[in-house]
């Protein structure tokens, strides 16, 4: 019969020489003492060591510590019990190399019995790559995942910006999905600030080792975000997973400041329309109110012929006649003070505008008890203006400082049985003055009320922006004021100092 490969194959030393020292993979052969009888070729571009080199030496000689050090005893542990743990079976150690540096690797190990020695034979493959490439996986769907939450929670602050129907609960909500977002959620809690205000989570604490993000709304530094950490997290090697959470936190502020942005200027048009509606209303009822009071002038007037002089009655009807004047006087101010003019810009006195708005206004002054002091030359020279629009501005300025007025003195204790009472005071003053070579006119309103934070003064003109109640305020009458002065190429500005006093200087 033909002989087969396999017959020559086992009658031929040759042949195995060949196949063993042309494997790929390094093959060791080690006595019970654990000294090295045999190394291929392989084992040289493994470890650096050439075979001859390796002859004799101990097989720990390319194990690192600890395996270097505990190797004799596992095959001294062997001998004794003849209990197999690693021979038969595969698993992955670590190799050293001549250099000393030190690498994974996956070894097999058989067990021989030639001329009644036992003798161990390895099989060693440098699995350098694959646990790279395991690692890289591992890394790239924790990275995946960690994307995956995040884009989560930025999907989850959308839905949390078009459903929130106040900054509160909006703010809130936003701080509660910041955390399980981050990389280590369980040392991370976060924090709010927005227009002086602090939003955080039940067990926040602040800590030395934070990250924060800065909110931006139409320009303006609005507040920031903040995520802090507790120390033992905060250390060398976690920047790659502070800055993921960076970019998190930016990312959110971003969004927010874009829609907040958006709401304030969709609020700003819907406010606009509103006023404009309210500024026909009162044209229309002005102009209502016009017919029967003309009718109650032109009686007043015909009572007045028919009456004697120094009588009851010709008092009475001059009465009449000074109030219908009076009260078309109002409505004809209130006439001028809602229309939208377009024609140019006209001269105009200062001492005529200012009179306009204390006949709509002063009632309203003395209702709340506030002295009032006007020092407006009538020989100021006029300025180029739009009267009913530097009227608005002036309207402004005196609502304000009514507000401010009365809330330092509200629930206050006066009179007999308590302390007296500093006495409410709004100055309106103007004077001329010479800018740049050329002339103008400073109108300031003054009053001794509350006062304005410091923390709010940059802010003030702002649209929307309003330190009081929903029904005292929204927020435009300032940012209304500083366009027109600005149009009129004027400037508005304020001096303030907190519980004492407030000064707007409008120049034109």
């Amino acid at each position: 019969m033909k002989p087969t490969l396999y017959s020559t194959f086992m009658e031929n030393d040759a042949w195995v020489r060949a196949l063993v020292e042309s494997a790929v993979d390094a093959i060791i052969t080690i006595d019970e003492s654990g000294a090295i009888q045999y190394a291929n070729p392989s084992t040289e571009k493994l470890f650096g060591y050439t075979p001859n080199e390796l002859q004799g030496k101990n097989v720990h000689i390319l194990m690192p510590s600890p395996y270097h050090e505990q190797h004799d005893g596992y095959l001294e542990n062997y001998r004794a019990t003849q209990q197999k743990k690693i021979i038969g079976i595969g698993r992955e150690v670590r190799g050293r190399r001549k250099d000393g540096s030190t690498f994974p690797l996956y070894l097999s190990i058989s067990e021989v019995i030639v001329d009644q020695h036992r003798m161990f034979t390895g099989i060693l493959r440098d699995i350098t790559k694959e646990k790279q490439s395991l690692e890289e996986q591992v890394r790239l769907l924790g990275e995946l995942k960690e994307r995956n939450k995040k884009i989560t929670c930025l999907y989850s602050v959308g839905e949390v910006l078009r459903a929130s129907d106040s900054e509160e609960r909006l703010f809130h909500r936003v701080v509660q999905l910041i955390r399980p977002a981050c990389n280590r959620p369980e040392l991370s809690r976060s924090r709010i600030f927005f227009d002086e205000q602090c939003y955080h989570e039940a067990e926040f604490k602040e800590t030395d080792w934070s990250i924060s993000a800065t909110f931006v709304v139409a320009g303006r530094r609005r507040g920031q975000i903040e995520v802090h950490y507790s120390k033992e997290w905060y250390l060398p090697g976690a920047e790659r997973l502070l800055e993921e959470d960076r970019n998190l936190i930016e990312s959110i502020a971003r969004t927010m400041g874009d829609s907040i942005e958006l709401r304030d200027a969709e609020a700003q048009v819907i406010q606009a329309s509103k006023l404009a509606s309210i500024g026909e209303l009162a044209a229309g009822v002005g102009h209502e109110i016009n017919n029967p009071v003309n009718g109650i002038m032109n009686c007043a007037d015909i009572l007045i012929k028919l009456t004697q002089d120094n009588t009851k009655e010709r008092q009475y009807a001059e009465l009449i006649r000074r109030e219908s004047d009076r009260i078309a006087t109002i409505v004809r101010n209130l006439l001028t003070f809602s229309r939208q003019e377009r024609e140019q810009h006209s001269l105009a006195r200062l001492y005529d505008i200012i009179n306009a708005v204390l006949t709509l206004s002063e009632k309203k002054i003395s209702k709340s008890h506030i002295k009032l002091d006007v020092n407006v030359p009538k020989d100021l020279p006029r300025v180029k203006c739009r009267s009913e629009q530097i009227q608005q501005v002036v309207m402004n300025l005196i609502i304000n400082s009514i507000h401010a007025l009365d809330d330092k003195h509200e629930g206050k204790p006066g009179g007999e049985d308590g302390p007296p009472m500093e006495a409410k005071l709004l100055k309106i003053y103007a004077q001329e003055f010479i800018r740049m070579g050329r002339p103008f006119v400073r109108l300031s309103v003054e009053d001794n009320g509350i006062g304005i934070a410091p923390t709010h003064l940059e802010r003030l003109f702002d649209p929307f922006f309003t330190t009081k109640g929903r029904d005292k305020g929204t927020g435009l009458g300032l940012s209304v004021s500083d366009g027109i002065i600005k149009s009129h190429g004027g400037a508005i500005r304020v001096e303030s100092e907190q519980g004492v006093f407030t000064r707007f200087n409008v120049d034109l």
